[in-house]
């Protein structure tokens, strides 16, 4: 619940007021778990990447060909964005909040979580170099991300269809245009 009021305001703009009221809980019970808005704010962006990392992770531990992986991991993602907001639009509209050493941490958890991605797309995209991979992979996590504010109108499944349908499309079919010029 906090996790909507950090992605819908400023956190300047935030109070505890008002992440409490969403949350149905006082003040004091807040401060019992979170030694300020800081600290709840950290937690959210950390529990939502740990859960997408390690989903990630043990997908491609267990699922040897590359595509089904892939594809539950995307699948994984958008059920994790239309049930909770997505941890990294959060953390990059309240970066500014976060000491030096949260932002290298959690830079380095969502670098961990992208790069499960990559590792299985650069096989699957033997027609473009290992950078494109990376910007593919970082525009498809964009597209899915933005499902937090831009999912109005349409009913979860067929969400989760066009969406699954689109990142699968884009991480896995060959382009017929040479990409791999650096011009």
């Amino acid at each position: 619940m906090a996790a909507e009021v950090f992605l819908h305001n400023a956190y300047d703009s935030v109070t505890v007021e008002m992440i409490c009221a969403q949350a149905g809980v006082s003040g004091p019970a807040l401060y019992r778990h979170f030694r300020n808005k800081q600290a709840l704010l950290v937690a959210v962006v950390e529990k939502g990447l740990d859960a997408l990392q390690e989903f990630a992770r043990t997908t491609v531990e267990s699922e040897a060909d590359p595509v089904r992986a892939l594809q539950a991991m995307t699948d994984h993602h958008i059920r994790s964005v239309m049930d909770a907001p997505p941890t990294p639009l959060i953390f990059q509209k309240n970066e500014h909040v976060f000491s030096e050493v949260e932002r290298r941490r959690i830079r380095r958890e969502m670098s961990r979580y992208a790069e499960e991605w990559i590792g299985l797309v650069i096989p699957l995209r033997p027609d473009i170099s290992e950078p494109q991979v990376r910007l593919l992979t970082h525009s498809v996590f964009a597209m899915l991300n933005s499902l937090a504010t831009l999912n109005k109108g349409l009913d979860r499944a067929s969400i989760t269809v066009m969406m699954s349908h689109a990142a699968m499309q884009a991480l896995t079919s060959s382009m017929s245009l040479d990409l791999r010029s650096d011009e």
